[in-house]
């Protein structure tokens, strides 16, 4: 099982699957993480379709960010359909949003992005426009359809839940019924707001895969405050959850909670009831 995931119920296991293989390679001591995603929630025609997801970049106004910069060119290589950005930029303040800027504005796929708690806390506004003015779109609580082979994908951001500018329903107000749904937010916890919203997959960051994991320790603690999903995927409704532990830290020391960057193909599938599997990684 991934770290942090609770074990599955056979409720789930006919309908979603993810598929997976054993250690993930590493760049400049990031995970490479590569997942394939199935479920009959994917519309037959986005079976294929690839997404980068990067987290918690946390960049520091005095510190080149040459992780994220070497993401980058990574995300550019693999040459994926889309990335999404799930928050914290910074951390308390909008220092390093020139770096960040000149890093993303790199970015060679189309790129969306949501906020985090520590864009709120630092400067919302002026972290949403050095995002735009890097070319990245930022969805904060709202989604956008993208026609992509033939039938809609959208792409709803959720604010972020932490600092209480969630809202759920003003980013599905209108949004279609028909084709593939893939939401995306800062806090996990965001998630309970989802269930019943037909999502085929959620896109979150924030805790850090624990930052530091301790045996037992740790999870107890996250429970213990409140932290429901620590990272990897969880059953969400009729969909999945993936929780990325993120490329930074407000502190930046980790124990056992490697850095990461998620890699993610879609597959349609249908209902199997005879079909069981344990969440599995795919080999880079």
């Amino acid at each position: 099982m991934l770290h942090g995931s609770p074990s599955r119920t056979s409720r789930f296991s006919w309908w979603t699957k993810v598929a997976t293989d054993e250690q993930p390679p590493r760049v400049g001591g990031v995970r490479i993480e590569s997942h394939e995603v199935c479920s009959p929630l994917v519309h037959p025609h986005h079976d294929g379709v690839r997404l980068a997801h990067l987290s918690d970049l946390h960049l520091f106004a005095d510190v080149r960010p040459r992780r994220l910069l070497r993401m980058v060119e990574l995300v550019n290589a693999r040459n994926p359909d889309f990335a999404l950005l799930t928050g914290d930029y910074v951390n308390a303040t909008v220092r390093a949003l020139p770096r960040l800027t000149d890093a993303l504005s790199r970015l060679e796929v189309p790129t969306w992005a949501v906020l985090g708690n520590h864009d709120h806390w630092a400067n919302a506004g002026r972290v949403e426009t050095a995002l735009r003015d890097s070319g990245v779109r930022v969805l904060r609580n709202a989604h956008q359809t993208l026609p992509m082979r033939g039938a809609p994908l959208h792409l709803i951001g959720v604010d972020d839940h932490r600092s209480g500018h969630a809202d759920a329903q003003a980013a599905f107000e209108g949004l279609p019924a028909h084709g593939t749904r893939l939401v995306f937010t800062h806090d996990p916890n965001a998630t309970d707001a989802l269930h019943g919203r037909g999502a085929a997959l959620v896109l979150a960051g924030h805790t850090h895969g624990g930052q530091i994991r301790l045996p037992r320790l740790t999870e107890r603690i996250a429970r213990r405050i409140g932290v429901k999903y620590l990272a990897g995927f969880f059953p969400v409704g009729d969909g999945w959850l993936y929780v990325n532990r993120g490329l930074g830290a407000a502190l930046p020391l980790r124990v056992a909670a490697p850095m990461e960057i998620a890699f993610i193909t879609l597959r349609a599938s249908r209902p199997l009831p005879s079909t069981a599997a344990e969440p599995r990684r795919l080999s880079a």
